[in-house]
């Protein structure tokens, strides 16, 4: 299987978990000038944005999956995001950034609020 096929299935894992715990999925691989986002949706529950990176890694000796989304990484997401945010003019009380990780077919870690928008607010002033 290809890397893009693998990402693919797990992407699809994901959005399995996420519809379970009732979020609705706004976009998948939503792709801007600055990067791509794997899953946009709307957590009804918390009533938050949220900003999905998907990881599997096979192998953790060299970390763990959401270790792989470097500052580099956060910053792509989050300039997407601002992207996302200006061309779908609607008010959300919050936005989030989390991580959906996998280790192995059958395990899931969501991390919620796995990095801030504070750390980049100096892009967007």
């Amino acid at each position: 299987m290809s890397t893009a096929q693998t990402g693919k299935l797990y992407e699809t894992k994901a959005i399995k978990y996420l519809k379970d715990l009732k979020y609705e999925i706004l976009q998948r691989n939503y792709k801007t000038k600055y990067g791509e986002i794997d899953i946009i949706a709307y957590d009804k529950k918390e009533k938050s944005l949220v900003f999905i990176e998907v990881r599997y890694r096979k192998n953790i000796y060299f970390g763990t999956p959401q270790e792989t989304i470097i500052t580099t990484k956060q910053k792509r997401i989050i300039l997407s995001a601002m992207y996302y945010l200006k061309l779908n003019r609607k008010n959300y009380d919050r936005i989030r950034f989390d991580v959906i990780s996998f280790t192995n077919e059958d395990s899931i870690e969501h991390i919620k609020n796995a990095f801030q928008l504070n750390i980049y607010q100096k892009y967007f002033i």
